[in-house]
């Protein structure tokens, strides 16, 4: 006690003034990130733009048709491979979500991207049995988990607070490049070297630069994991989990992710047949899908508008693009529905792990990004399919139009439902 700093004196004048020159730091560095911050994030859109994330389910169309021809299957077994594949995602998400929570993002990441490699290798060496073709199928769907925005989005909390939506929509944005470029560069490939050689090839740029970015650049902020672990007891984050769980607005996006999924999912795998048979050529049909992936670069509006809103933008626009492509057929119409669903694909990733990091508290987002991707999975899994067997029945893709458009009008609804931001 006789050493206490006597009120007013020149001690504790000092001791004031280097606590505000701490608190002074501390805020610079909370509101500035630093540059490793923005390095992680480049790594993390690499790896997420050369993985199967980024190559399987936007150059599928492209090598139907070979597929068909070669191994003799029709559509609907071509599908039926992406709709088993994501059904039995759903068993391994919840084990992603508990992994992520353990803080070892990097390592899961490391050997989901190993995993994808193989899977696109056997992909070159198939032959007309469905089985093998469905084993690697659900191989590269439980392989994708590890590179998704399951672990990614933690990645991302951990290295920014302010900032978070930009990063976010930076992160998901940049990854787009990959949708953009793989489908031409898959029917390049198709088109001089063969679908087999196009597989091989494929794998090799997984292991060069998915695996190679994620293995030297991307890191978890040790200081984030520390302070997560400390946050995160057993007792705590069951508690906190069960109480995210009861909370409306878990189930309100839920439902929007479901049905969002089955719409942006069926036109998605099927947007090349689709376009090629209402007239246009196999490279304008490339091309409409690479510009749906150029259509998501729209997550970095997170910071300055409520994702909230966005949600509900992103499904009407796709739904407004599926009404002129059936009104005004052609390549123009094509390219615009093309930009449309590539808006849907920015919200299904940004916009949706935006939302859950505002409304569940850090210590269970990883759970609870997992069993929401129950919901993505069931609704990606059933649209390829459904349109698959909506085209078989009727012999063309009007069907799938209108379903798909009204699944998108209710999902544009739900989000209006959402409460303000709790966390």
């Amino acid at each position: 006690n006789s050493r206490r700093p006597i009120p007013g004196s020149a001690a504790t004048r000092r001791t004031r003034s280097s606590t505000l020159r701490m608190n002074s730091v501390a805020g610079f560095a909370h509101a500035h990130q630093p540059p490793r911050a923005w390095a992680v994030v480049a790594a993390a859109a690499v790896a997420m733009m050369f993985s199967a994330a980024g190559i399987w389910a936007p150059t599928l169309g492209i090598f139907l048709a070979p597929l068909q021809h070669d191994l003799g299957w029709s559509q609907t077994q071509v599908y039926f491979g992406v709709t088993l594949a994501y059904l039995l995602a759903q068993l391994a998400a919840p084990l992603s979500g508990w992994i992520v929570d353990r803080g070892q993002v990097r390592r899961l990441m490391l050997g989901a991207l190993l995993l994808q490699v193989l899977a696109f290798a056997g992909f070159s060496r198939i032959g007309p049995a469905l089985l093998p073709y469905y084993l690697l199928c659900a191989l590269t769907a439980l392989a994708t988990l590890g590179v998704s925005a399951i672990p990614l989005v933690r990645i991302v909390n951990g290295w920014f607070s302010r900032r978070r939506g930009l990063a976010l929509g930076v992160l998901f944005a940049a990854s787009t490049i990959g949708p953009m470029l793989h489908p031409l560069l898959a029917q390049r490939l198709i088109d001089s070297l063969g679908w087999r050689q196009a597989y091989a090839v494929l794998a090799a740029l997984i292991l060069l630069l998915g695996f190679g970015a994620t293995a030297l650049w991307v890191r978890e902020n040790p200081q984030a994991g520390t302070a997560g672990a400390a946050a995160s007891g057993p007792r705590a984050g069951w508690r906190e989990l069960s109480d995210a769980l009861a909370q409306r607005d878990f189930w309100v996006i839920g439902l929007w992710l479901v049905l969002y999924a089955y719409a942006y999912g069926g036109l998605n795998l099927h947007l090349v047949p689709l376009l090629r048979e209402s007239g246009l050529s196999g490279g304008q049909a490339a091309l409409a899908q690479s510009l749906l992936g150029a259509g998501s670069m729209c997550g970095n509006l997170l910071d300055r508008i409520h994702a909230r809103r966005l949600a509900t933008l992103f499904a009407a626009v796709p739904m407004a693009g599926i009404a002129l492509l059936t009104n005004v057929p052609g390549s123009g119409a094509a390219y615009v529905m093309a930009l449309g669903l590539g808006l849907a694909a920015g919200s299904e990733a940004s916009v949706l792990m935006y939302m859950l990091g505002r409304y569940f508290p850090e210590a269970v987002l990883g759970r609870v990004v997992s069993i929401q991707f129950i919901a993505l999975a069931t609704g990606a899994a059933l649209g390829p399919s459904a349109a698959a067997l909506l085209h078989d029945h009727y012999g063309n893709y009007q069907a799938l139009l209108v379903v798909n458009a009204v699944a998108f009008a209710v999902a544009a609804g739900a989000p209006l439902f959402l409460r303000k931001y709790r966390h």
